[in-house]
């Protein structure tokens, strides 16, 4: 036991020798007498203090223990962080063109803004021209094929003016988007020491969180456009495979009965033939 402990033991015993109460002899003469009782309780309330002042001791230790673990893990990195882990920004460039003719302008822009997409694209390809009445001239073999392959077009045009409204959009945001980076950055290499406390630590990790979901997300939307271009080439490969077999399956059935047509009595014809 250290001094401490046995100074506070001492102020103990001397309090209760001089504060308690001391037992009065019978017939009242007022002798003082030793009771066995109050010593014992005395002793009693010795021992527990005694064990709540141990206590007190290994709780003041290990207190001291974890502020000197909380301050260990409060120090800063004991090097320059902003010189040593800067990361280099590498710009995303807009898109260009020549546009020798005049009709990239809008296509462009839209690419590296996402407005005006439908205007842009439309400005750009050449344009799909209805059948209107001359859809009545058609044989109705070629009817449904005619039909499908048009609306392959369609379809394209629709995956492609989103493709580019979705790049669009993405490049347009980007300037932001780095200026949100560099602040993200900025605070994560400070030595302020308002900047390395827990709870400031903990709300960059979860703005850093939160900037990859918003890229996850833009990922995603590029790589759904990149699918429902392949779905539309591969309805253009079967819609081309499909006609490709209907012709055969039509020329089995039907190309013996034509041949035959075409040439019966053609012998017959010939010999008859004779010069005007």
């Amino acid at each position: 036991m250290n001094s401490k402990c046995l100074k506070a033991v001492g102020l103990f015993a001397v309090f209760t020798l001089v504060f308690a109460s001391p037992a009065r002899a019978f017939l009242g003469f007022g002798d003082v007498v030793f009771d066995p009782t109050n010593y014992a309780q005395a002793i009693k309330t010795f021992i527990q203090l005694e064990q709540q002042y141990a206590q007190l001791i290994q709780i003041y230790q290990q207190t001291c223990q974890q502020y000197e673990q909380m301050m260990w893990m409060a120090r800063t990195v004991p090097v320059n962080m902003r010189a040593r882990y800067r990361a280099v920004v590498s710009p995303w460039s807009n898109s260009t063109a020549v546009n020798t003719y005049g009709t990239l302008g809008g296509w462009v822009n839209a690419i590296n803004t996402g407005s005006s997409v439908d205007a842009g694209y439309s400005q750009s390809v050449q344009k799909l021209e209805p059948y209107g009445s001359a859809l009545g001239n058609i044989p109705p073999e070629q009817f449904d094929r005619l039909k499908t392959s048009y609306g392959t077009v369609e379809l394209a045009d629709g995956a492609n003016i989103g493709g580019i409204e979705t790049i669009g959009t993405i490049r347009g945001n980007a300037p932001a988007l780095e200026n949100t980076l560099q602040a993200l950055e900025a605070d994560s290499l400070s030595s302020d020491p308002a900047m390395n406390t827990e709870i400031a630590v903990l709300n960059k990790i979860n703005a850093a969180n939160l900037i990859g979901l918003r890229s996850t997300q833009d990922t995603n939307k590029l790589l759904g456009s990149i699918a429902e271009q392949q779905l539309i080439d591969a309805k253009r490969a079967r819609d081309a495979e499909t006609q490709a077999i209907n012709e055969h399956v039509r020329f089995v059935s039907e190309g013996k009965a034509a041949l035959t047509s075409e040439t019966s009595n053609a012998s017959q014809a010939m010999l008859a033939w004779r010069m005007p």
